[in-house]
């Protein structure tokens, strides 16, 4: 058997400055970086769902958490997450991986779907639906070609890019492939469904007590159709 076609890589992280902690942290009696893996269990297999976080000593009780899970685990650099990832993907290795950041419990399932049915006719570098942003933070996500990702030379890139995986891409885009899926309403792009604060944790505990845990009637309103 061959190489897994897509896999999804989780950002994950305790050092958060704003907000340390916050992976782990509870929303509706769950910590928020459960809530992130079971949005992408419903559309890729747990075994290919990898949480990349750092190898330093803050980040062992997220490693811990995750080793309980049965998740796949990855641990490298903190601060070059760029490299974290390339070598996250030559230990699991795929033709295209998902991006995605732990801080976003209330991501939608269906825009993982959305991507996926891309790749099947299409032949991308990077699939994204944040170049330009026209949906909430929180529902960010990026398909990213395996191939060339492992074909970029870390070297070349800047701080800010090693810091922010993608941002190469997005500061090249003459170099790259690039597809950006659009919302239905764009105006909703300055929304904020990510944890960032512990405000914004209540904030979304609130929003979830309101529409019975099942926020989809405010966020499904910025799908398009495919």
């Amino acid at each position: 058997m061959g190489e897994p076609a897509i896999r999804a890589f989780i950002q994950a992280r305790m050092s958060s400055a704003r907000f340390p902690g916050k992976v782990l942290a509870p929303l509706a009696g769950r910590p928020i970086l459960a809530h992130v893996i079971e949005k992408l269990a419903k559309v890729i297999p747990a075994d290919r769902i990898t949480i990349a976080t750092s190898a330093e000593s803050s980040d062992d009780p997220l490693a811990c958490y995750v080793r309980h899970l049965g998740i796949p685990l990855y641990r490298g650099p903190l601060e070059d997450v760029f490299v974290r990832f390339q070598r996250c993907l030559r230990e699991y290795p795929c033709t295209g991986f998902f991006r995605i950041c732990a801080d976003s419990p209330l991501l939608e399932s269906s825009l993982l779907k959305r991507m996926l049915a891309y790749t099947e006719a299409n032949d991308f570098d990077l699939i994204t639906n944040v170049f330009p942003r026209t949906f909430p933070r929180g529902q960010s996500v990026e398909l990213i070609h395996s191939a060339k990702f492992a074909s970029i030379d870390p070297g070349r890139l800047t701080p800010q890019e090693q810091e922010h995986v993608t941002q190469v891409f997005y500061n090249h885009p003459d170099e790259f492939r690039i597809l950006n899926i659009p919302s239905a309403n764009p105006d909703l792009a300055e929304m904020n469904l990510a944890v960032d604060t512990i405000e914004d944790l209540r904030r979304l505990e609130k929003m979830l007590q309101l529409n019975h845990g099942d926020p989809k009637n405010k966020i499904m309103e910025t799908q398009a159709p495919v």
